[in-house]
């Protein structure tokens, strides 16, 4: 007599290639979705590093020009020097000590005008105080973009010491502008008008081309009479 036995259950093998199919698919769905979500927190973290290392620059800016008086704002085009005569003289140190107090210059419309602007345009004001400059003709600080190299840098310089780089180096200052008002004092020609300072900064990480923007502005907390 023919025994019988069970038969035994399993998958076909059209089974097992639509089973591998429909794997692979999900796979490779769940790693281009993981793919996506790494790069855009590369790319988020990146403008995160941007937007704070300008923040930082800013609100070091604000604070020492609030405080600070005898704004003197210029722009020079001279190529790979920041040493010249006349308004301009804030970039050249030996110049930049002969400033005085009385020294004030206005840029109502700006300095600097992006790609077309000067080689170096800044911001010169007196120190409130004497915690970090050295006193006397010297008591001054300096801002100023330096578009002479790459990437564009922005610098700080504090009396007639070497100017500092003060962004970091994976980011370039694609364009800074100063808008200054109302310097002339109350005593001398009778202007009420508080002086003012408008700081433009446009920033992009080095090798992209998203820029990202900054703009506030600083009312001189020292009495301008």
């Amino acid at each position: 007599m023919r025994q019988r036995y069970p038969k035994e259950a399993g998958f076909t093998l059209i089974e097992m290639i639509v089973s591998l199919a429909v794997f692979a698919f999900v796979v490779t769905i769940s790693v281009g979705a993981l793919l996506v979500l790494i790069s855009s927190n590369q790319r988020l973290q990146g403008e995160q590093n941007v937007m704070t290392n300008l923040s930082f620059i800013l609100d070091s800016m604000t604070r020492e020009i609030r405080t600070g008086y005898a704004y003197f704002c210029a722009g020079v085009m001279q190529d790979n020097s920041p040493v010249a005569g006349g308004d301009t003289k804030i970039f050249s140190a030996d110049e930049h000590e002969n400033l005085s107090e009385s020294d004030e210059n206005e840029c109502v419309s700006g300095n600097g005008a992006g790609s077309n602007g000067a080689t170096f345009h800044g911001l010169s004001f007196y120190e409130g105080g004497n915690s970090i400059t050295t006193g006397g003709n010297e008591n001054r600080i300096l801002y100023y973009l330096d578009r002479s190299s790459t990437p564009y840098q922005l610098m700080r310089r504090i009396s007639n010491r070497p100017a500092q780089v003060i962004t970091s180096s994976d980011i370039e200052i694609v364009d800074l502008r100063f808008f200054v008002t109302g310097t002339a004092n109350l005593r001398d020609a009778g202007d009420t008008e508080q002086p003012t300072v408008t700081i433009f900064i446009e920033a992009r990480k080095v090798g992209e081309d998203k820029a990202y923007q900054l703009q506030t502005t600083v009312t001189q907390r020292v009495l301008d009479l």
